[in-house]
């Protein structure tokens, strides 16, 4: 009969639970909620978990149904009694009762539940009376998993998991970690009751941390997230080398758990086959991280810091050893130091012996830096890396280092400089590229050991030099200084090198158009002519690209070059004849042509100096040349000579100034400006020449994707 009862509700239930989904898609709610309601309370498993723990309740505040049946191994020992004093069997027991038996029981159980680290048992101590535990006196409350965010999740446990999580917690601040028996969100609850609610009392952070770290040990899955936690309340409590030390504890543990070697990528383990280590000069280096900057970056810096650092420190102990002494007790006096006045910790504390083996190992790094510097120098490079710590900001720290460290390092390193290698030609050309003003200390040598008769040396000279620039923007600089200091002893060797110059600013990121000297001038071209024949090479160097065919005709520049006249004697002999009176004339002329010439040769040099060899200049000068603009682009005489103009104005021009070259090509001025951006749209995807106030301008890095390269 009961069967059947429970399937008949089970039939029921189904039915008016498909009548409330259909309720619901019919977007009849309310209909649909009180149906789905009937239908849980017709199902027998709802009906159960309802009125279970109500009846369980009032049985036993009743007494009916509760029956004690005592075993030998857990009742009390009880006291005979006489027939008289007998009770029936079955006698119902009161509520006291039961619960002094249930209280006597479980002091004779030893609940194998409750274990500790040491393997002794404990038995959970009593934080409420007996009659107000419910299941938790047959073990640990059940709680499904979940994510836990905050200790308020608490709130939203049963009262059996809430009085349990009490006495777990009194159980865990006195030594005693319970077996949980799977059910974690006991120990996340915990992780952030002592993260938040506790430590905000106390603000003990080396008690937090102790707190932390057991329950961790006990409870695996809350290691990481306490971990994390911990290092966040330790940045906000300003302990940094706290910080430092849990993050290392952390990437120790996952480096042990994976079996990674922490030194695997440190430089003695890097460079131990390369370079030879022995075990010591690895041991050395492994206290070093990679500087990772852009000059340790090359190899070969690299390796020659670190030959000069384990140098350093080699010389560094063998003083030490004098002073009976050590390198290690050195640097953890120093460590000391800094520990005690700049942190202000208290000796022997965590983070005192912690910082004790940090700072340490930051000495070595200091005395890196120190030799990375000297390499640097040695090398002639300029930029240099701060060897200056944080705790140079204390006087006293400050006075500590400079007596141990800096000035013994000082002493050291000149005596080892000069076993420091040469860079080799790679590594010239990427410190050039690094430092763009590196060449200035190898031009300065060039120049101080010239020699005045010994141009083509000094040419060859400065065209090596500019190979090991090859990456520096500054390259073309290289030539243009040269080209003006040997100007004054050598006219051809000046113009080589200002040929190279002009190739290389035609191939740089802008035209830098630096002008050669009126006074320069003047000493390099003595007549006209051989201006002409210079600004001709130049012209073709700004077409063609080609820089040796330019270098070997600037030779010819220099050639005498004297007036040829063919006679034709057929002619002169015709003339005789008819006019045999003119040919003493003809004679005189010829014996007086000289002198015309060597008049227009100091005219061209009287007018030399009016103006000056420039980039701009020969620019304007080419304007007239066929193919200075890429064939993309197709723009008639007057477009190419506007933006000629353009180039040779720093590319900006006044519109008064377009206008009257407008009006002197027969235009209109925004008919010529919208025909060149037309043409030159589709190649740059831009506006080429933009109207900036009363002014036009054209962006440099366009007008260079314009021009043939």
């Amino acid at each position: 009969m009961k069967t059947l009862l429970s399937v008949i509700r089970w039939v029921f239930g189904l039915f008016f639970g498909m009548g409330a989904i259909g309720g619901f898609m019919s977007g009849d709610i309310i209909a649909a909620l009180f149906v789905l309601t009937i239908a849980l309370l017709l199902l027998p498993p709802v009906t159960k978990a309802l009125f279970r723990n109500r009846n369980s309740f009032r049985n036993i505040s009743q007494g009916k149904g509760v029956s004690v049946v005592p075993t030998a191994a857990t009742a009390p020992v009880m006291q005979p009694m006489s027939k008289a004093e007998q009770a029936p069997k079955f006698q119902k027991p009161s509520v006291r009762e039961v619960n002094r038996y249930m209280n006597e029981r479980s002091r004779s159980i030893v609940d194998s539940s409750i274990i500790d680290v040491t393997g002794q048992s404990y038995r959970i101590p009593d934080q409420q009376p007996k009659s107000a535990i419910s299941e938790s006196d047959r073990g640990v409350p059940y709680w499904a998993h979940q994510y836990v965010y905050s200790y308020a999740e608490l709130n939203s446990a049963s009262a059996a998991q809430s009085n349990f999580y009490q006495r777990f917690k009194a159980s865990f601040l006195n030594g005693v970690y319970l077996d949980l028996e799977g059910n974690t969100n006991y120990a996340f609850i915990l992780l952030f009751d002592l993260l938040n609610k506790d430590y905000e009392k106390h603000k003990d952070i080396e008690k937090l941390e102790g707190q932390l770290d057991a329950l961790g040990e006990h409870y695996p899955k809350t290691r990481s997230y306490a971990n994390s936690f911990l290092i966040q309340k330790m940045e906000a409590a300003g302990d940094i080398h706290g910080v430092d030390r849990r993050r290392m504890a952390q990437y120790s543990h996952y480096s042990y758990q994976s079996s990674y070697d922490q030194d695997q990528w440190k430089l003695g383990t890097q460079y131990k086959a390369k370079l030879g280590l022995a075990e010591d000069e690895i041991s050395l280096l492994n206290k070093l991280w990679n500087p990772g900057n852009t000059f340790c970056n090359n190899e070969f810096c690299l390796v020659e810091v670190m030959k000069l650092y384990l140098a350093t420190l080699k010389i560094f102990e063998s003083q030490c050893i004098l002073e009976s002494t050590t390198l290690e007790q050195e640097f953890k006096a120093v460590a000391d130091v800094v520990a005690r006045k700049y942190f202000k910790y208290r000796s022997n504390s965590n983070n005192y012996k912690y910082s004790l083996g940090s700072v340490a190992h930051e000495l070595y790094t200091t005395v890196f830096k120190h030799c990375e510097n000297a390499v640097r120098e040695h090398y002639s490079h300029k930029r240099k890396v701060s060897t200056e710590t944080v705790y140079h900001s204390k006087p006293e720290v400050a006075a500590v280092f400079e007596e141990k460290i800096t000035s013994r390092i000082n002493a050291i390193l000149p005596k080892l400089l000069p076993s420091v290698s040469i860079p080799d030609i790679p590594t010239e050309i990427e410190l050039n590229a690094q430092n763009t003003g590196r060449w200035k200390t190898k031009f300065e040598e060039l120049t101080i050991n010239f020699k005045a008769r010994d141009g083509k040396q000094f040419i060859q000279d400065i065209i090596q030099l500019g190979e090991y620039n090859k990456k520096n923007p500054s390259l073309e600089n290289i030539f243009f200084e040269a080209s003006k200091f040997i100007a004054k002893t050598d006219r051809e060797a000046a113009l080589v090198l200002y040929v190279h110059y002009l190739y290389h600013d035609l191939h740089s990121a802008t035209f830098n158009n630096k002008q050669l000297a009126k006074t320069l001038q003047k000493n390099l071209f003595q007549t006209e002519q051989q201006l002409t024949d210079f600004t001709t090479i130049i012209q073709e160097l700004i077409q063609g690209r080609d820089l040796e065919k330019a270098v070997g005709a600037v030779a010819g520049i220099f050639t005498p070059k004297r007036k040829k006249i063919e006679l034709n004697r057929a002619a002169i002999n015709e003339v005789q004849q008819q006019h045999a009176g003119t040919v003493e004339l003809l004679n005189d002329y010829l014996q007086e042509e000289e002198e015309p010439q060597q008049n227009a040769e100091n005219v061209g040099v009287e007018n030399l100096g009016e103006g000056e060899v420039t980039f701009e200049n020969l620019l304007l000068q080419a304007k007239g040349s066929d193919g200075f603009f890429i064939e993309e682009v197709l723009l008639n005489d007057a477009q190419c000579e506007l933006l000629q103009l353009f180039a040779s104005n720093s590319f900006t021009i006044a519109q008064q100034e377009v206008e009257a070259f407008a009006r002197m090509n027969n235009l209109m001025r925004n008919q010529l400006i919208d025909s060149i951006n037309e043409c030159c749209y589709e190649q740059l995807d831009d506006v080429l020449i933009e109207e900036d106030g009363e002014y036009y301008t054209i962006y440099e890095n366009y007008f260079q994707q314009l021009i043939k390269k």
